[in-house]
């Protein structure tokens, strides 16, 4: 996978957003810090969907080249 390191990289980053979540849950935050990191959350999982749907099919490039 040509992006690999950049969607492991952004899977880190979405586990830190994680944790974030989890801690301003346990130490009773206010709901609209809570709600903003979950929209960050959102938007890093989007993005990781997007870079993964650009990214060709590495099975379907080893059969497509058989060809």
């Amino acid at each position: 996978m040509r992006y690999k390191n950049n969607v492991l990289d952004k899977l880190v980053r979405a586990d830190g957003i994680l944790m974030r979540i989890n801690l301003e849950v346990s130490r009773g935050m206010p709901q609209n810090a809570t709600l903003q990191t979950i929209e960050d959350l959102k938007e890093q999982l989007e993005e990781i969907r997007g870079m993964i749907q650009v990214e060709p099919d590495d099975f379907e490039q080893q059969f497509s080249s058989n060809r």
